[in-house]
């Protein structure tokens, strides 16, 4: 598959602006990816889920979708985790019926529990939603957040992948840069991820998912994503040498203000590699 390109959501070069439509507009800009976004709820019903996953498939283009930000799987409230579950299984429902591959969502928050706790909170109702999904050909991918005070670090989502077989990480960089997870900042530092990633979770560059934006952030983590050229926190073209030199394969979602712009400046460079 090598690496793929496309935009978290609709393309802003996209006239039109339905999910169809934007599958179509990627084709047409040359992207073979897209992020469907429900982040502020699940609108789309199964037939149109379908009918976009035909054209697709017929384009190329390799769906996954972001589930709504209304979720906190760490939480004890029966009503919370109640909306939290309907909202990631609504998410990967439609996705699977679109022929996408993965559904991404954050976490949680520690809301003064510990990192134990948080945890062992979230652990037990993921599961219960992997249940639920049970048969459906869906990943349930788990993002790393920016912020210090959210659940969702680096180890934390490779332990829930490890935990959970449908769970699998989605590397957000700007995430892990504003947190201090992983400094971002020449090829060795890239390198240092994968090779834990690989150790920790075989295979795992063979299919990944992520997300790429410059970001500014403080102490406390992330405050916004920024394009391409602004900061150059963390830098892309270091990370696509690494991918292309050693093979890895998968797909990077751009997440900065130019979505598509930014996916085809990274697409270029990383062709350019050879």
């Amino acid at each position: 598959m090598s690496v793929r390109f496309g935009p978290g959501g609709i393309p802003i070069q996209c006239s039109a602006r339905s999910t169809l439509e934007g599958v179509k507009c990627c084709a047409e800009l040359g992207l073979e990816a897209m992020e469907m976004e429900f982040v502020q709820g699940v609108r789309l019903k199964e037939p149109a889920a379908a009918e976009i996953g035909k054209v697709a498939k017929e384009l190329d283009i390799i769906l996954s979708s972001h589930a709504p930000y209304f979720v906190n799987f760490c939480s004890l409230d029966k009503q919370k985790m109640a909306t939290s579950s309907r909202n990631l299984i609504g998410s990967a429902r439609i996705t699977a019926a679109a022929g996408g591959r993965i559904t991404v969502f954050h976490p949680g928050f520690y809301q003064k529990r510990t990192p134990d706790e948080a945890y062992k909170n979230a652990k037990k109702n993921i599961a219960a939603v992997a249940a639920e999904l049970e048969g459906q050909k869906i990943i349930l991918g788990a993002e790393t957040v920016g912020k210090k005070g959210s659940f969702g670090g680096l180890h934390e989502v490779i332990k829930l992948s490890q935990d959970i077989p449908m769970v699998q990480p989605v590397l957000d960089f700007a995430h892990l840069h504003a947190r201090g997870d992983a400094k971002l900042e020449d090829e060795a530092d890239y390198r240092k991820l994968f090779d834990l990633l690989e150790k920790e979770l075989p295979g795992f560059m063979k299919h990944f998912h992520c997300h790429f934006s410059e970001i500014n952030y403080t102490d406390k983590g992330e405050r916004n994503h920024l394009p391409l050229g602004t900061n150059n926190k963390p830098p892309f073209r270091p990370l696509l040498k690494v991918l292309k030199e050693n093979g890895y394969s998968g797909v990077i979602i751009c997440e900065t203000p130019n979505l598509d712009m930014d996916a085809q400046k990274m697409q270029k460079y990383f062709r350019r590699l050879g």
